[in-house]
């Protein structure tokens, strides 16, 4: 009870408006690209774990080897409180709108800014129907590739080698590799394709589909789960732990199929093989005609699914945009500063405890509107993320070739 009413006159205080608190993840296995803005000395965080993850409004809880209760759980940003966005949620529905809140009980989607030396080991995230057995969740993810620098690997390797699955030679390719578990990259990477990270663009993935990522600094949409399934058992010399493989395997059909197999029988073969992958997955920023003014525009970057979406607004310097949308969502200021209704906003000024570049918008005031202001020399160029069901009438609803 306490918690709520806090948690309401910060509402009000900040009129729906509300700043978060940066949530940082740490991995114990590759290296750190040292791209989110912290010191170098600070992305270190002892025992072989550094920082490589920022996950943005987060209400999911972070899958990985660092003991830390809240890992990638994000907080509000109240003074002498520590309240997580989840729980926040949870004291006060009308955040999400009380109508919305009624099918969806959080945000439902996972915002992550990832940040590697290197290429990501290649993996999946398991379908539902691999998943439902255990009272987890899949994810479909998509990509948004920022202009930070491309790293030592900056293309993605996407899906499989067609004549792999057309000559069902799959299982027995890969089988072997994975019982082993000491393949380099050239021995898994070999049996898949290479697709450049081009800033400003990006992927849609399915659950299910085989993908490395490359070093380039991205930001990541996704639903709100943290499962995978792990298939190279070494990257640049980094050795992944085998369990990382099955860790999100039914026991069952471990026993069933044993560890391998009962791995492999979760990709989603076909979507691995598609011809016309490129065409149907490609993401591009595509006008928002709806909400132009005055010559400016908004661009989807997120797009083709109802389980998330997301635009992308550039501002030159003192210009005003008025934003109304269609439900809660968040923003995160990538470049410039300026306001978002009366709070301040600043890429760049991020610590380990505070930022200047992440705010959450409830349901009332998103659909009351606010400004956006550049008040910087700078453009301004702000992300804002919607979760599922809030933008299915606006959004583009098929992912199609081409530039805007």
């Amino acid at each position: 009870m306490e918690n709520s009413k806090i948690i309401k006159d910060f509402i009000k205080k900040n009129d729906g408006i509300l700043k978060v608190k940066p949530a940082w993840v740490a991995k114990t296995f590759l290296y750190a690209g040292k791209r989110l803005g912290l010191p170098d000395s600070q992305y270190d965080c002892g025992n072989g774990a550094q920082i490589m993850e920022r996950w943005l409004c987060s209400v999911t809880k972070a899958d990985s080897q660092i003991e830390k209760e809240d890992e990638g759980l994000s907080y509000l940003d109240i003074p002498d409180k520590k309240i997580t966005v989840k729980d926040a949620i949870a004291e006060c529905p009308e955040i999400l709108g009380l109508e919305y809140s009624k099918k969806h009980n959080t945000l439902d989607y996972l915002i992550k800014l990832f940040d590697y030396g290197c290429r990501l080991p290649y993996h999946i995230h398991q379908r539902q129907q691999d998943l439902n057995t255990q009272g987890k969740h899949s994810k479909d993810e998509a990509y948004h590739f920022l202009d930070a620098g491309p790293g030592t690997h900056p293309e993605t390797y996407i899906g499989v080698l067609p004549y792999l699955v057309k000559k069902n030679l799959q299982y027995k390719t890969f089988e072997p590799l994975l019982k082993e578990w000491k393949a380099s990259d050239k021995d898994i990477l070999k049996y898949s394709r290479a697709y450049y990270c081009a800033p400003g663009e990006g992927f849609y993935l399915k659950s299910g589909l085989l993908h490395a990522p490359g070093s380039v600094l991205t930001f990541e949409l996704q639903e709100s789960s943290d499962v995978a399934g792990i298939f190279q058992p070494m990257v640049e010399d980094n050795p992944v732990p085998k369990s990382s493989l099955t860790k999100d395997v039914a026991p069952e059909d471990i026993k069933k199929y044993g560890p391998e197999m009962a791995s492999l029988r979760q990709i989603d073969w076909e979507t691995n093989i598609d011809p016309d992958f490129y065409d149907k997955y490609h993401l591009y920023p595509r006008k928002c005609t709806k909400t132009e003014q005055n010559g400016i525009f908004e661009s989807w970057i997120f797009y083709g699914t109802n389980q998330f979406s997301g635009k992308r607004l550039i501002l030159k310097k003192g210009q005003t945009f008025f934003s109304k949308e269609n439900g809660v969502h968040n923003i995160f200021v990538w470049k410039g500063k300026g306001t978002i209704g009366s709070i301040k906003v600043a890429a760049g000024k991020q610590t380990l405890t505070s930022c200047e570049d992440e705010v959450l918008v409830c349901y009332d005031r998103a659909i009351s509107g606010y400004k956006i202001v550049n008040e910087g020399n700078e453009d301004l160029i702000i992300f804002k993320i919607f979760g599922p069901d809030i933008n299915n009438e606006d959004a583009p609803k098929k992912i199609e070739q081409g530039l805007e």
